[in-house]
């Protein structure tokens, strides 16, 4: 499973308290010392109006890839069509202005879901997402669903009505299950769209765990459904402490474990 290219996804670190712009580099250089070659980062990363530079320097004293940046609209939102627009493009044109070629933008839709929705607005929702979508295609980059614990009705009316060439699926497993959604019968039924999983560890039928390793999530089971579905896409460990930790164990501490843990299992 070497063909993946492995990253941690930097939003971890906003728990802890660290400012997305001015202690990046310091988050690139314990993602790098952890043992992952590459980061996710997220929308603040790029707010600063040096962000090019910044993001640059930080990834190249680490020494790390850049595998996409995340983002979160709600496009359900009929009075805010020319406002997320807008802002997706000018989000679009900075990943752009980066000099990194094609990159992913993992996106989620926030804010209210299907059920309490009008059929206009759910109309709207994947009118937006193909626009949005077509924007970042033509524009050279990749927009991705990114699950945020939706339940199965809220992604169908996205994959079923939004075409796949202009957007990809990012799937966070553990956002699934939270939405009541199976993980891995949805890798497998979207397996030929999947462009990036993201992964944490959780007790079965209980909370998230600080680190992977600590809870109940089978990754050699994981491993063996991405060969059967021969995925190509990345692999992002997005840790998200549980509430009740307050942040008492380092960073690297549980980046490390979790790296090690995917490692054993997965061979990555």
């Amino acid at each position: 499973m070497s063909r993946f290219l492995l990253g941690a996804h930097n939003y971890f670190f906003c728990q802890y308290g660290y400012d997305p712009v001015t202690q990046l580099d310091e988050v690139c250089q314990i993602v790098s010392e952890s043992g992952f070659p590459a980061v996710e980062m997220y929308a603040p990363n790029l707010d600063a109006p040096d962000s090019r530079e910044r993001v640059l320097g930080a990834l190249d004293k680490a020494g790390l890839r850049l595998i996409g940046v995340s983002h979160g609209q709600p496009f359900w939102d009929i009075d805010k069509h020319d406002q997320i627009v807008a802002e997706m493009e000018a989000f679009c044109d900075k990943l752009t202005a980066l000099g990194l070629g094609s990159l992913r933008c993992g996106c989620s839709c926030g804010g209210k879901r299907l059920a309490d929705r009008t059929d206009a607005e759910n109309e709207q929702c994947v009118a937006m997402w193909t626009e949005v979508g077509r924007l970042f295609r033509d524009k050279g980059h990749r927009l991705n669903l990114h699950t945020h614990g939706e339940p199965i009705e809220d992604l169908n009316l996205v994959v079923d009505n939004v075409p796949a060439d202009v957007l990809e699926l990012n799937p966070d497993l553990d956002w699934l299950r939270v939405g009541g959604v199976d993980p891995e019968a949805f890798v497998r039924a979207h397996a030929d769209r999947l462009s990036l999983l993201h992964i944490r560890d959780y007790h079965l039928g209980g909370p998230r765990t600080d680190a992977l390793g600590e809870g109940d999530v089978d990754y050699r089971q994981l491993a063996k459904v991405l060969e059967e579905i021969n995925f190509t896409g990345d692999f992002v460990v997005e840790l998200a402490l549980p509430g009740s930790s307050e942040g008492a164990r380092p960073p690297l501490e549980l980046l490390t474990l979790s790296r090690e843990h995917i490692r054993e299992t997965m061979g990555i």
